[in-house]
């Protein structure tokens, strides 16, 4: 059997049985206990507070955020990844079959249609589970900003691997999924991150809750 690359590795992972037991392990358990940043109390608030009219939502796992973010059916619902089977059990949860599909990489640019521009766009643990170094991950927000309005808003959240301490449960959580190829983060830093926004955006609020950064975007620079 040939080797996996680091790309199809991690989109292998995410299989009918991890998508089952996703929320309940990694948004409950993990985000609490190793992570230290609660979904309902951090994450969640902030989906739900920055949904545009028009919203794109890259890295969509088991449409966790989609169902439970209370989006109108009047807002114009785009999905990306690179897993088919996250992709349509996150369409399904979402209860939106109207919602338009990207199967795609967003390590390159987005394959949106010429001049669409999204009001909201949403990346909840997306970075740490894209392959390589830090430097090789932060052209995301460079794509982003391309298919953002001028008014439009960003946000996500990302676990650390650089700069950051953890608990006990915490690390071994994070040796695991760095051994399985879960997480690809060993470099990812605030500072990186924080300097890629500030090149593409006029507008960044971070903050390091835990392990995790959580962070908006508004005002993508031309």
């Amino acid at each position: 059997m040939p080797k996996l690359t680091p790309t199809e590795r991690g989109i292998a992972i995410y299989n009918p049985l991890v998508l089952q037991i996703y929320d309940y392990w990694v948004l409950n358990i993990v985000n609490t206990w190793a992570w230290r940043c609660p979904t309902k109390t951090h994450l969640l608030p902030l989906f739900v507070s920055n949904i545009g009219s028009n919203h794109l939502d890259i890295g969509v796992g088991t449409g966790y955020y989609l169902a439970n973010g209370t989006i109108p059916q009047t807002t114009r619902l785009t999905l990306c990844d690179l897993s088919p089977t996250a992709m349509a059990k996150a369409k399904a949860r979402a209860g939106r079959e109207d919602a338009r599909e990207l199967l795609c990489d967003v390590l390159k640019p987005l394959p949106v249609r010429a001049g669409e521009k999204f009001d909201s766009v949403s990346m909840y643990f997306l970075l740490h589970c894209l392959p390589g170094p830090v430097g090789n991950k932060i052209c995301v927000f460079e794509h982003v900003k391309g298919v953002l309005k001028e008014d439009g808003v960003v946000t996500g959240a990302t676990v650390l691997g650089k700069g950051v301490k953890d608990n006990f449960f915490g690390g071994l959580i994070r040796r695991f999924c760095v051994y399985d190829g879960i997480m690809s983060n060993e470099t990812d830093d605030v500072e990186s991150f924080v300097e890629a926004l500030k090149a593409n955006f006029e507008v960044v609020e971070v903050d390091v809750i835990g392990v995790v950064l959580v962070f908006k975007a508004m005002k993508p620079k031309l």
